[in-house]
């Protein structure tokens, strides 16, 4: 009984955490374009979001706006080194945002949240 509460809690703080990440998200704002969601379904390859970042990357590098290619090449390239740290897929997807928001002080910060949810914690809304 006592680990069917525990078990409860556990998921519930779960999805609490989840619940909030996602409020932040939406409040998040930034400049252009800049900011990179890259969600990986289960059964997908990591060699296949590897190339398809290597493309982005490519055309990320005529983007007029100094400012703006910058800021999406660094979003790029640190969305491909934070998949260098996965072998495969984990069995509920993968989910990566990376960026540059703008602080309530108005000052530009970068954002780099990577979720993988454990097969027994799915979020259910």
């Amino acid at each position: 009984m006592a680990d069917n509460l525990e078990t409860d809690a556990e998921k519930n703080i779960e999805t609490w955490k989840v619940k909030k990440l996602i409020k932040s998200l939406e409040a998040a704002r930034g400049n252009g374009t800049s900011m990179i969601s890259l969600i990986i379904p289960p059964k997908d390859q990591i060699s296949r979001i590897t190339k398809l970042l290597a493309d982005e990357y490519g055309t990320a590098s005529n983007i007029k706006s100094r400012v703006n290619r910058l800021s999406v090449l660094s979003a790029v390239t640190s969305t491909q080194q934070r998949l260098k740290l996965y072998n495969k897929v984990p069995p509920n997807g993968l989910v990566i945002y990376c960026g540059e928001i703008i602080t309530a002080e108005g000052k530009e910060r970068k954002l780099n949240i990577v979720s993988a949810l454990a097969p027994e914690r799915r979020l259910e809304t």
